[in-house]
C-alpha cells in the first residue's frame, strides 16, 4: 500500500516543478507516479516470469479529496472523501490475471473489502480460517467469467471527525441509512433528496437492506475510543 495520492499533495520525483504548490497539478502527479509503480511491479513480475500466475488488485480506500476535481466519462466530479455518498465511498477496483482474466470485461457487482480475503485465499487454493468467522464473499468466480455468488448488499460504517456514527446498507441501486433516509443512488448520486414514495421494487430493496442493517449494532464512539 502507498499513500499516494493522499493529502497533502505536493510534487513528486517526477515533477516537473520541484515546488509546484498547487493541489490539483500535484494530485494528477501523483497518480501518474502510482500508475509509475504499479508498472514497475509489473515488470518485476514479467522479469521474475511470474505474471501469468499473478492475480493483481487495484483499488483505492475512499474517495478523493473534496480540495480534486476528476473527469469522467464527460462529467467534471468534485471529491468526497469523508462523505458516505458514491463521491466518498464508491472506488475504482482493477483486476488483472493474464490467461485467467479476460481484458476489457466491466462488471457491476457489488465488492467490500470483507471480500478480499476470501477471494485471494479461493485463488491461493486454501480456505478461510473458520475462526475468523469471515463474512465476505469470493468474487473469483466472475473474475474467471464465471456467475459466481455476488453479493445482495454491502454495508458501510463510519466514524466521522466530530465523533459521530453514520451506516448505510446499499445494493447497486438503492442506499438505506440507519437513519431512515433511502435513496435511488443511481438516479441521484449525491444523495440530493431521499424517496418518499416507493415503488414496488424500492419497498423490496428498503426490506432486503433494513434487514441487513438489522445485523450490526450500532455501536457508540465512546465505547470504541476507550482506551484498553
Amino acid at each position: 500500500p502507498m499513500i499516494l495520492p493522499h493529502s497533502p499533495f505536493v510534487p513528486t520525483p517526477d515533477s516537473q516543478d520541484s515546488n509546484c504548490k498547487n493541489n490539483q497539478t500535484n494530485f494528477e502527479d501523483m497518480v501518474a507516479y502510482v500508475d509509475k509503480t504499479v508498472g514497475r511491479i509489473s515488470a518485476k513480475l514479467d522479469e521474475l516470469d511470474l505474471r501469468d500466475n499473478t492475480l493483481l488488485l487495484f483499488t483505492g480506500d475512499n474517495g478523493t479529496s473534496g480540495a480534486i476535481k476528476s473527469v469522467c466519462r464527460g462529467q467534471t466530479i468534485k471529491g468526497g472523501k469523508g462523505k458516505m455518498t458514491d463521491a466518498g465511498t464508491r472506488v475504482p477496483l482493477i483486476a488483472n490475471w493474464p490467461g485467467t482474466i479476460a481484458g476489457g470485461t466491466v462488471l457491476d457487482d457489488l465488492v467490500d473489502f470483507s471480500d478480499f480475503l476470501p477471494t485471494l485465499c479461493e485463488a491461493a487454493g486454501v480456505s478461510v480460517p473458520t475462526e475468523l468467522n469471515a463474512d465476505g464473499h469470493s468474487f473469483l468466480p466472475q473474475l474467471k467469467g464465471q456467475p459466481g455468488h455476488p453479493r445482495e448488499w454491502a454495508y458501510c460504517w463510519y466514524l466521522s471527525k466530530k465523533g459521530s456514527v453514520e451506516e448505510w446498507a446499499r445494493t447497486q441501486r438503492y442506499k438505506l441509512y440507519r437513519t431512515g433516509k433511502f435513496y435511488d443512488v443511481s438516479a441521484d448520486p449525491l444523495e440530493k433528496t431521499p424517496l418518499d414514495k416507493l415503488t414496488p421494487e424500492a419497498k423490496e430493496a428498503h426490506m432486503l437492506l433494513h434487514t441487513a442493517l438489522s445485523q450490526y449494532t450500532n455501536a457508540r464512539p465512546a465505547e470504541l475510543l476507550q482506551p484498553e
